[in-house]
């Protein structure tokens, strides 16, 4: 019988979806992350056109949008796009959006982007690695990719230190089955040389909840989570600890040839 699964949509957990991620101190290392990744290759100007695909309730979008970001977001949920519907209105600011898988979004939409988000996404998919052309064809030459995935190296090295020495590769059965763990953890590795052979250049990576996730909830109490957060953001990009972050944020650049 085949271990297979479907692509996860979240049409089911939209309701707590921000409230045990992004309102977390995870959830919140994740976009401070993404924007200081953001910021320091000045992404986001007052012409920007951004795509975020799989983009969920928008969260990362919307502080796109807040820096000048035309925004579409496309999401296979409608659950999670009422949800980003609510927060941009809430702004007062616009936002496109359309139901549809990643494989299929091409089939609703044939222009190209500035930049293209997809985060947390892959790793739910039953073929991740052929995902990646959809994902590049939406970029403008000279256009940028923003790519944040779970990271096979942290899932292993979480594995180790939980006593499962025997099956550092494996997952939780249980989750695995009722959709609540990720599919497939990737390599960041594989996936930038994969993205190099479809004309991107990789600017940056960094490993995010590579020291939140590793340190014991006594110790992040104590200390508490902004010297947490800031430890993290700074080992996130160093040799070797970027490795062991529980997600990878990918930037990279389009080639101006490739189309």
């Amino acid at each position: 019988m085949s271990d297979k699964q479907p692509d996860r949509n979240f049409d089911d957990l939209s309701n707590r979806f921000n409230r045990t991620i992004y309102q977390t101190p995870r959830g919140q290392l994740r976009l401070r992350a993404l924007e200081r990744d953001f910021n320091d290759f000045g992404i986001i100007t007052s012409s920007t056109q951004l795509l975020d695909l799989g983009g969920g309730q928008g969260q990362f979008s919307l502080w796109c949008a807040q820096q000048g970001a035309e925004v579409s977001l496309y999401d296979i949920s409608e659950s999670m796009l009422t949800e980003a519907i609510e927060s941009f209105d809430q702004a007062g600011l616009p936002v496109i959006t359309r139901t549809t898988s990643l494989q299929d979004a091409h089939l609703k939409d044939n222009n190209h982007y500035d930049v293209v988000c997809n985060h947390a996404v892959l790793e739910w998919l039953e073929e991740p690695i052929q995902a990646l052309p959809h994902l590049v064809n939406f970029v403008k030459p000279n256009g940028y990719l923003s790519l944040m995935f779970y990271n096979e190296a942290g899932h292993q090295w979480r594995q180790l230190m939980n006593g499962r020495t025997h099956a550092p590769n494996g997952a939780n059965q249980r989750l695995r089955r009722e959709g609540n763990a990720p599919q497939h953890p990737l390599n960041v590795l594989q996936i930038i040389q994969a993205l190099s052979t479809l004309g991107m250049q990789c600017l940056r990576w960094r490993g995010i909840r590579c020291v939140h996730d590793h340190m014991h909830q006594k110790i992040r109490d104590r200390i508490g989570n902004d010297t947490v957060m800031q430890a993290d953001l700074e080992m996130g990009l160093q040799e070797p600890f970027k490795h062991l972050g529980r997600y990878v944020h990918v930037l990279l650049k389009k080639s101006e040839s490739e189309i």
